[in-house]
């Protein structure tokens, strides 16, 4: 099939009312043709690398030991749940759908936290939105969202955790930044948290899809989005932000593609300011390893080989949302190592803080910090 045959085929109203359909009534059929697809894509896409032979891969690694992160609300959620009344969360719970309530009784009293905002949201509780500053909006079918539904009603509270906790922990009060920028925004699922508990903070985000950036513009406060090209510079002034996050955007980058957007990153971040970012790496490889990517065993030694020899791998080239119309050569699935980075960010990063596996039980969390040089 050609590419402008795919494209109109996947984004016409029949195409997108046939996704939507397979999404709501055979969620795992979908989920397996969408993994399908991206097989496809990203054998169509890989560059060529260098193949080495049987006895030189790592074929069967000895099991890593992996460090146990406990779901735990932090600064974002206990600030926004502190908005909440107990006649709120009366409301609420008498609201609840069955699942949504043996999701409540399983939960422990802090994942019960993060529930209970998402629950308020999802279930129009009056007055929550007003005193939250928090948003009901969902993208549409046809826009990108990383999540849909109850659990995902008002926007991430597990990454505005991750992002505010983390820089506590390095003696930055997220309060106290000027600007902020979300590298990789999506339709704002981050951002709208953030920019509701942190008000005074001036917020950004940046995206490529376009469709998703323009319904964040058009339907969330707070924040400023901007589409932005695949490749640097982007829309913004030298030492514009004191804060930039990107939650799995290194995951997708070739090695080349890394080291510009870590150039480009110098440039819009000030001396002092941070930068703080998902990657994935060995926790990663192991989960490729299962039922949850499906990868052949050869890709999967290939990749570890390459992590243990050249500390990156970079596995395909394929778009966003696998659309050829926007893909490009330098984004597909990576891999690398905290040698890696220290490699290429160091010295002008210093790397204050490294958590293997920390986000969501699976990518590796890194925050830097810019340092002063005379530029």
């Amino acid at each position: 099939m050609s590419r402008g045959s795919y494209e109109r085929l996947t984004t016409s109203a029949a195409g997108t009312a046939f996704k939507t359909f397979l999404h709501e009534r055979a969620p795992l059929t979908a989920t397996r043709f969408q993994r399908a697809i991206r097989a496809a894509r990203r054998s169509f896409r890989e560059p060529e690398s260098q193949r080495l032979s049987d006895a030189q891969l790592l074929w069967n690694p000895p099991p890593r030991r992996s460090r146990d992160w406990p779901l735990v609300a932090g600064d974002v959620t206990n600030r926004l749940f502190a908005r909440l009344s107990d006649e709120d969360l009366a409301l609420m719970l008498r609201r609840l759908a069955p699942e949504d309530a043996a999701s409540w009784q399983r939960a422990d009293e802090s994942e019960r936290r993060l529930l209970a905002l998402h629950f308020c949201v999802h279930y129009g509780v009056p007055g929550v939105l007003e005193r939250t500053g928090l948003s009901a909006a969902e993208p549409p079918a046809d826009v990108t969202a990383m999540a849909r539904g109850s659990h995902a009603a008002g926007g991430s509270f597990y990454y505005g955790d991750l992002i505010a906790d983390t820089l506590k922990q390095a003696g930055v009060d997220l309060s106290t930044r000027r600007r902020a920028l979300d590298f990789g925004c999506s339709s704002g699922r981050v951002l709208r948290v953030l920019a509701a508990t942190y008000p005074d903070v001036e917020w950004f985000g940046c995206d490529p899809d376009g469709p998703a950036v323009a319904w964040a513009a058009a339907n969330l406060n707070g924040a400023q989005f901007s589409a932005c090209g695949v490749e640097p510079p982007l829309p913004f002034p030298d030492k514009h932000f004191d804060l930039v996050f990107a939650i799995s955007i290194w995951t997708h980058y070739s090695e080349l593609a890394a080291r510009r957007w870590l150039d480009e990153m110098q440039r819009v971040i000030a001396p002092g300011g941070h930068l703080l970012l998902t990657a994935a790496g060995y926790r990663s490889v192991e989960l490729y390893t299962g039922d949850w990517a499906g990868w052949p065993p050869e890709l999967i030694a290939e990749t570890a080989t390459a992590l243990y020899t050249d500390g990156h791998k970079f596995v395909g080239g394929y778009g966003k949302h696998l659309s050829l119309a926007e893909s490009s050569p330098d984004w597909g699935e990576a891999f690398f190592t905290p040698e890696w980075l220290a490699d290429n960010a160091t010295p002008a990063w210093a790397i204050l803080n490294y958590l293997p596996g920390f986000v969501e039980a699976h990518h590796d969390l890194y925050l830097l910090e810019r340092r002063s040089r005379a530029d």
